[in-house]
């Protein structure tokens, strides 16, 4: 089964870090959860360092018109894509949208600049298959 994946980087307008930074991306995730299983989109959402990394999944013409919108959500800046291809499989099929956020797994992984080492990554593949990994591991976020 081919299925197509979107991988994009943005800033994170208007959500300041600290201790109340938690209650907005529990908004963002309620509301993409169910959006998301309405038009069978898959993926994932990191959070670190005011940025986000999403990963989107499903068929091509579902994953563009959830890119759109979000591009139009203005707690998203700088949106910059890292991927857009279609994959062997879905990575992230048992989540409308699995969160990995600012974790001690991640930044035992990279120290303390997560989001510039996984910037790093040639394509979007080993960013998809770290954020299987970590939102798979025990929760130890924030």
């Amino acid at each position: 089964m081919s299925v197509y994946t979107l991988v994009y980087v943005s800033e994170a307008a208007g959500i300041a870090a600290g201790p109340h930074c938690g209650d907005e991306i529990e908004k963002i995730l309620a509301g993409s959860r169910q959006r998301n299983a309405r038009c069978s989109v898959t993926g994932a959402l990191l959070f670190t360092e005011g940025r986000f990394v999403q990963a989107l999944e499903g068929a091509r013409a579902a994953v563009q018109e959830t890119f759109d919108r979000i591009a139009t959500d203005g707690r998203h800046g700088g949106i910059d894509v890292l991927s857009a291809q279609f994959a062997d499989r879905p990575r992230f099929k048992a989540w409308s949208m699995a969160f990995v956020g600012d974790t001690l797994a991640l930044r035992a992984r990279f120290c303390d600049a997560p989001l510039i080492a996984l910037r790093r990554q040639q394509t979007g593949e080993a960013l998809l298959e770290f954020m299987l990994e970590v939102a798979t591991s025990p929760v130890d976020q924030y």
